[in-house]
């Protein structure tokens, strides 16, 4: 199995997207309801519920949605797809091609996803259908997961791993930071403290698995 990390540009929520400079969408869950409708299931920080919730009334990708719930910093949406938004979808392929969404964050810039591919030739045909919709892919990263299950994401907790993964799509770590460390424990949910312990625990656990010492 080969793990792609990719940027894509998709009209499904892109008009919303587009509109706030902060906005984060953290997937959660997406499925087909008994009429064949797409149904999406995400966290939204970032921005204000009403800002918010008008940009969806007049996305064209958006036809009915629902604030399920909410935390002092973001909210929980279930947002059911128009005819449109389906068109745009690669989920209704999922099962056939035997691909497995991992992860998927909605930004200003786009849609940044951790997808597992059978094979090369499934990613590159998934890569031919969002150009041929007018979007487009940006491969970030390739590697066979097998290759991974005993290597380094195998030394950090999942919301380590998280918590690096995020920090390095949002700029923390370019220079300068294209993202205060207050911004990026609002996108994680977590307070600009528990931002600094979570990433300096990280980086020690890659560092002592890739350079183990002698404790002896």
């Amino acid at each position: 199995m080969l793990v792609a990390r990719y940027v894509v540009s998709s009209t499904i929520l892109q008009s919303t997207l587009a509109e706030f400079s902060d906005v984060l969408l953290r997937h959660a869950a997406q499925y087909l309801t008994d009429e064949g409708t797409i149904r999406l299931l995400f966290w939204a920080s970032g921005v204000s519920q009403e800002r918010f919730e008008d940009a969806l009334e007049d996305d064209s990708t958006a036809a009915e949605f629902r604030r399920l719930d909410e935390t002092d910093d973001r909210s929980f949406y279930r947002v059911d797809l128009t005819e449109e938004g389906h068109r745009q979808s690669t989920f209704p392929m999922w099962s056939a091609d035997g691909v497995v969404l991992l992860d998927a964050q909605g930004t200003n810039d786009g849609w940044r996803v951790r997808m597992q591919f059978p094979d090369r030739s499934t990613l590159v045909e998934y890569r031919r259908r969002y150009v041929d919709n007018g979007g487009t892919f940006t491969l970030l990263s390739l590697y066979r997961s097998e290759d991974r299950d005993n290597g380094l994401e195998a030394t950090l907790s999942s919301t380590q791993h998280e918590a690096l993964l995020t920090a390095y799509d949002s700029g923390y770590f370019e220079v300068p930071r294209r993202i205060t460390q207050t911004e990026l424990g609002n996108r994680l949910g977590i307070s600009s403290q528990s931002v600094s312990e979570r990433l300096r625990r990280a980086v020690s656990a890659l560092i002592e698995s890739m350079f183990p010492r002698d404790r002896t």
